[in-house]
């Protein structure tokens, strides 16, 4: 099976998006009633529309540079898996 080849600034996005969404979980699950936890969680739905443009953005570029289409096609999949934030906010508001 060959390496998997994914678009460096995708993969550095991608880590970034997830860890504020960690961070999101982590600050719900202790309680935290904070402007910070608000902060988070609108830089999250910012994420998702960054997240949608990316994809948009990628399968565009997938036609045009013919030579990089298995390292697009593998970003797609991998921001496909960038929601943390939906399931984030499915509990934050269960807590509610």
């Amino acid at each position: 099976m060959g390496k998997f080849k994914v678009n460096n600034i995708v993969l550095v996005y991608f880590c970034v998006s997830w860890l504020i969404g960690i961070l999101i979980i982590i600050l719900v699950i202790l309680k935290t009633q904070d402007d910070f936890v608000y902060d988070l969680l609108f830089l999250s739905a910012f994420n998702l529309i960054i997240n949608l443009f990316s994809i948009i953005l990628l399968f565009v570029l997938y036609y045009v540079f013919p030579e990089n289409k298995t390292e697009f096609i593998n970003s797609v999949i991998l921001l496909f898996f960038n929601f943390p934030m939906l399931f984030v906010l499915y509990i934050f508001t269960m807590m509610l």
